[in-house]
């Protein structure tokens, strides 16, 4: 630490605007950070790992509760949400998005498309692959299940500020970060 601020100290005197400068250095020379957990105080059901899971248990049967008036499941839901805002346009993607095994995909998708909320459409130049995308009753029942991830959030989130969520928002994507081995901020 006494380092740093040396360092700091010394490129802000050489030149005027180098502090920004000689914070990079100093946070490039910050020692890795400690472990979260001890083995000897660790507490299994109080941890990141089971608290989220938990907490996607419970949003997981909030959701089914509020869409089953829409005939929808939560993962019949998102498989709209995937395929309406572009974040997965073939069969691969969802399961990709989902951790889903394909052939249960597959089945859902036959669902939905029975139900003519989703079609699958050949792709040109390509025979093997289709890609999917909504009917217009898929695009409407989107605006639908919008309305319910909103209100369920907003329910599981309350007593929360708009700062404090948003926080929230930003370590998880840290952890998931951290999970696809992507570098650290």
């Amino acid at each position: 630490m006494l380092l740093q601020v040396k360092c700091k100290a010394r490129l802000t005197r050489s030149r005027p605007g180098a502090t920004f400068a000689g914070a990079m250095v100093a946070e490039a020379i910050k020692p890795a950070a400690a472990p979260v957990y001890e083995l000897r105080s660790f507490r299994s059901h109080e941890a990141v790992g089971a608290l989220v899971g938990r907490a996607r248990k419970a949003l997981v049967r909030e959701f089914d509760r509020e869409l089953e008036p829409l005939g929808l499941s939560t993962v019949q839901a998102l498989v709209i949400v995937l395929v309406a805002e572009g974040h997965a346009g073939t069969a691969a993607d969802i399961c990709r998005e989902l951790a889903h095994d394909p052939g249960a995909i597959t089945r859902m998708i036959d669902k939905l498309e029975s139900a003519a909320l989703v079609r699958r459409v050949p792709r040109p130049g390509d025979r093997r692959a289709t890609d999917l995308e909504l009917t217009k009753e898929g695009r409407r029942l989107h605006g639908e299940v919008k309305r319910v991830q909103v209100a369920v959030l907003n329910r599981m989130l309350r007593g929360f500020s708009r700062t404090e969520a948003r926080t929230l928002e930003r370590l998880l994507k840290r952890l998931l970060d951290n999970a696809n081995g992507e570098p650290a901020p």
